[in-house]
């Protein structure tokens, strides 16, 4: 049988090669961990269809007190780019710190559909906040933040608060 081209050219002219889905989330999730050397979290490992083309069959994604923490959630980012259709992200009580949420907010910056993120209980300040808002400015479609019980100032909240109530508008 004969295999399709693998770039092919528009009406236009332009050349673009079509994306092919050729691994399950799962296993891409298992790639990730073995890149950046973290132990598959067992949950995670349940929760992600490991059938190729088979997507997340929710538009949430929650791991609320599962500590995925700081590394482990490295993984997590590229099962999440590769789900378009979550809306809603619970990464609560997670042991994140700063710069988990600094590489998260870089893989939500282009998410097509996330509106809503949950950062309560997790260990994060300044760091964590900064990137928040740049990611608020970026990714206009987040009207929902939850940052409660952390280490995010009264001064970075408010800011935080309005870049929220900016997009919702």
């Amino acid at each position: 049988e004969k295999m399709p081209p693998s770039t092919t050219k528009s009406k236009s002219g332009s050349r673009y090669v079509p994306k092919k889905v050729t691994k399950s989330l799962r296993e891409i999730y298992e790639e990730a961990c073995s890149e950046e050397q973290v132990t598959p979290n067992s949950v995670l490992l349940n929760l992600f269809p490991d059938k190729v083309g088979r997507v997340w069959g929710s538009d949430m994604l929650d791991l609320s007190s599962n500590y995925v923490g700081d590394k482990g959630i490295l993984p997590v980012l590229a099962v999440i780019s590769r789900s378009p259709q979550l809306t809603r992200l619970n990464l609560a009580d997670n042991g994140l710190r700063n710069r988990a949420v600094q590489r998260l907010c870089t893989a939500l910056a282009t998410h097509p559909e996330v509106t809503s993120i949950n950062l309560s209980d997790n260990y994060i300040s300044q760091g964590a906040g900064d990137a928040l808002e740049g990611l608020l400015k970026t990714n206009r479609r987040i009207v929902e933040l939850n940052i409660t019980n952390t280490k995010i100032d009264v001064d970075q909240r408010l800011r935080l608060k309005e870049l929220l109530a900016s997009n919702i508008e």
